[in-house]
């Protein structure tokens, strides 16, 4: 009866460890790593998204983007499996609207839309090691606005 009791506690506890780390993950938006240099003046938005995501694999996530306001993008992970891409697409007709890869895999953009805009932000973890594949790690993407747009 104590052997069951301890094998039932050990399984627990690996199921309790290996959701802990995805939820942590959930926060990584929130992390000294996800906040970019230039964003006095900026908040947070509750659009931004942590995520586990397996070294490899892409991960979507669809919002909508507001025109007349400046918004910087951020997108991040742990310390040693940078780069991080990312692929601005318009969820209404497919067309690729940005990749960080022609511009060396910068980790943030800024932007400003002349109109709101569905768009869905592909994020991948691209590390140079051969090493990490396979691997799970955070990922982060973290949307700042505007604290007071200006309005025409």
């Amino acid at each position: 009866m104590k052997i069951s009791h301890l094998i039932l506690s050990i399984i627990i506890t690996l199921i309790g460890l290996s959701n802990s780390y995805g939820q942590s993950c959930l926060e990584f938006h929130k992390s000294k790593n996800c906040k970019p240099k230039n964003s006095d003046g900026f908040k947070l938005s509750s659009l931004s998204r942590g995520y586990q995501l397996e070294v490899g694999k892409t991960v979507t996530f669809e919002v909508v983007l507001y025109g007349d306001q400046e918004i910087i993008l951020q997108c991040c992970t742990e310390d040693d499996f940078y780069p991080v891409r990312f692929k601005l697409v318009s969820s209404v007709n497919g067309d690729e609207i940005y990749d960080n890869k022609y511009n060396d895999y910068i980790d943030n953009l800024n932007l400003a839309l002349d109109q709101t805009e569905l768009i869905a932000i592909q994020v991948s973890v691209e590390p140079k090691k051969a090493s990490a594949k396979g691997k799970k790690v955070c990922i982060g993407m973290s949307i700042y606005i505007e604290d007071t747009p200006v309005r025409n």
